[in-house]
Formats: C-alpha cells, structure tokens, sequence
C-alpha cells in the first residue's frame, strides 16, 4: 500500500472518531458543552476568590490563547459584586462569572472578559 493512501485513511479514521465526539446525538449531550472566559482586547484579567476586586487573586490570565472554563453549560453570574473598571479608559461594572481554574472556583470581571463555547 502507497504511504500517501495510509496517509488519506489515517485522516479519515481521525476525522470520523473526531465526529463521533462531538456528535453524541444524545439530548443529554447538550451538558457536554464548556462555557468559558478569555482575554477581551487582548488584555490581562484576573481570577479572584471572590466577586470583588479587594478579594485574593487565584491568577491572572497573560496569554491570550488561554481559555478559563465556567465548570458548566453555562457561566454562573453575579451581578451584585464589587464594583470594576476592567483598564485603564475600559468597560466598568460589578458583574462577575464564576470560573475553575487550577482545582479552584473563582470569579472574573464579566465585562473585561469575552464569554462563549471553549
């Protein structure tokens, strides 16, 4: 067998279990999908332990291909958290996500972050 015809079904078998993945034709599948957090504008955010900015930082996200998962379907808000301006002239507000990172539950700014599927 020519090694480019291994080649075509190696990739086929991959791009097949690759289907299979993700699509379990399940409804109880739809809980399968991460919600998450990156970086917004390219700029730095913050996990802290609680829904405020006085609160101890568990990280802060550097690299902007980094994505932080919520640890459901869906990110959990808070909208009665501490007041924030995400930068220097950026959005302000005082809603926050719930977010895992390194085994911890924390909390980003919401509106410093672009929230969707990772």
């Amino acid at each position: 067998m020519r090694k480019s015809t291994v080649i075509r079904q190696l990739a086929a078998v991959g791009m097949a279990s690759l289907a299979l993945t993700v699509t379990t034709g399940s409804p109880a599948s739809a809980e399968t999908v991460q919600a998450g957090v990156w970086q917004k504008d390219g700029h730095d955010f913050s996990i802290r332990a609680s829904a405020s900015t006085s609160a101890s930082k568990i990280a802060t996200i550097k690299d902007p291909d980094t994505k932080v998962p919520c640890g459901a379907s869906r990110c959990t808000r808070n909208n009665n958290g501490g007041k924030y301006t995400c930068w220097s002239g950026g959005p302000t507000g005082n809603d926050w996500l719930k977010v895992r990172w390194a085994g911890k539950t924390g909390w980003v700014a919401a509106m410093c972050v672009e929230v969707g599927r990772i």
